[in-house]
């Protein structure tokens, strides 16, 4: 790491002992396919740190967290993580690879010559830059042939003045990243602007919204993630589901076969299920769930479904509420589930039997299943003000939250290893 100087940065010891919950945002391509993930976090505001140096140790131990866990957090992907102008000026970029990070500039900065020379260092040690909520200006100008990406925030911007900045830059490599797309309407419009890479949640909400009933084979699928979301796995009840749905029949032997782990073929569902195990089970559940309900869904939509689900069941577990833990993996699971089948939450929830208190979840936030899916959502959108509220209400510490971040990562990159 880059030497910290006594008035600039906080003292390394003071907060070694502490824990930053980062959250990750999705950027993605024109095919809705994973670009790169943006580190978030909040500066000015309450933070995960209460010291008069909080904004310095919360980019300090961001650092920290992301050298040491960046391969686990970002799936391979690059990570763009913010810098504040004087971390750019100290060096702090170096801290990092440049194959796992883009170096964002963040719109504080002014455009001075000891910037220009810190990302001119950059560029030579091969890091790729982003301008972050980029409004041109004169100044800005021989930075451009510095500049990998541009990100403009069209809830700032009209998608006119969008257009035009960035057919100025049309003979340059620059890429435009849209910021704050919030649904799939301003996804095509973007689109239709020039822009290369999109930002946002929309690809979370459904596009279009229909008046559908549930398949006699989705609901089996329903069937199957509310038996896999209880701790104790019940086998013989998955295997009469499984059983009388040849589609699913074959899936789960084509699951189970194709694991470089299994040394004698198998043959029989119940046989499959019982080589599984629970973890494993869950796994074939949710990617049967995603390729049958929805094959042409992003895969970052499944990713973050999967990710909602099993951080919910570890908080769940930590708050040593049995009937909260059983439920905690369906329900998050199912707080998505409007962006995979393109149907309003009302349309699913009346083709499911579902627990009062996953409905109250899901629908008005209620409840300790709601608190979770609040948390959960708070994470993801690093608002650590709502974050500390919640805490409050669930004992649940910064370093528990950490953890189940962590196994949950852990947990899906073995999913699709």
């Amino acid at each position: 790491m880059n030497q910290i100087t006594t008035n600039t940065r906080p003292n390394k010891v003071s907060v070694a002992n502490k824990v930053s919950v980062v959250a990750r945002q999705p950027i993605i391509d024109v095919n809705k396919e994973l670009f790169a993930f943006e580190l978030l976090y909040r500066e000015g505001d309450i933070n995960a740190f209460n010291s008069p140096f909080e904004k310095r140790a919360t980019m300090r131990l961001l650092s920290e967290q992301f050298l040491t866990l960046q391969k686990r957090n970002l799936s391979e992907k690059k990570g763009f993580v913010n810098f504040e102008y004087i971390d750019l000026i100290e060096g702090l970029p170096f801290d990092f690879s440049p194959d796992d990070i883009v170096v964002e500039v963040l719109e504080t900065c002014a455009p001075t010559q000891e910037l220009f020379d810190a990302i001119s260092n950059l560029k030579a040690k091969n890091y790729l830059v982003a301008l972050d909520d980029f409004v041109p200006a004169p100044e800005w100008g021989r930075f451009y042939p510095l500049v990998d990406y541009i990100k403009l925030d069209v809830r700032e911007l009209s998608f006119k003045e969008c257009a035009s900045i960035i057919r100025d830059f049309k003979n340059t490599d620059i890429q435009f990243i849209a910021e704050k797309v919030e649904d799939h309407k301003e996804f095509i419009q973007a689109q239709k602007c020039g822009f290369h890479l999109f930002q946002g949640y929309f690809f979370q909400k459904p596009e279009v919204i229909k008046t559908q009933k549930l398949s006699a084979s989705a609901m089996d699928i329903f069937k199957l993630s509310a038996l896999v979301a209880k701790r104790d796995i019940d086998l013989v009840k998955v295997n009469q589901v499984v059983g009388r749905n040849p589609v699913l029949s074959v899936q789960l032997l084509k699951f189970v076969n194709s694991d470089s782990r299994v040394s004698s073929k198998i043959e029989s569902t119940q046989q499959a299920l019982s080589y599984l195990g629970g973890d494993r089970v869950r796994k074939y559940v949710t990617y049967t769930m995603a390729s049958a309900l929805s094959p042409s869904k992003p895969s970052i939509l499944l990713r973050n479904l999967l990710m909602r689900a099993k951080l919910m069941e570890c908080l769940a577990q930590h708050m040593k509420l049995p009937s909260v833990s059983e439920s905690a993996y369906l329900c998050g699971m199912l707080s998505l589930i409007e962006g995979l089948l393109d149907m309003a939450l009302k349309d699913v929830l009346a083709s499911l039997t579902l627990s009062d208190s996953i409905v109250s979840a899901l629908v008005s936030k209620e409840g300790a299943l709601g608190d979770l899916l609040l948390i959960v959502e708070a994470t993801e959108t690093s608002d650590w003000n709502a974050l500390r509220q919640l805490q409050s209400k669930t004992s649940l510490d910064d370093e528990t939250i950490m953890a189940c971040l962590d196994e949950a990562n852990t947990w899906i990159n073995d999913f699709a290893a």
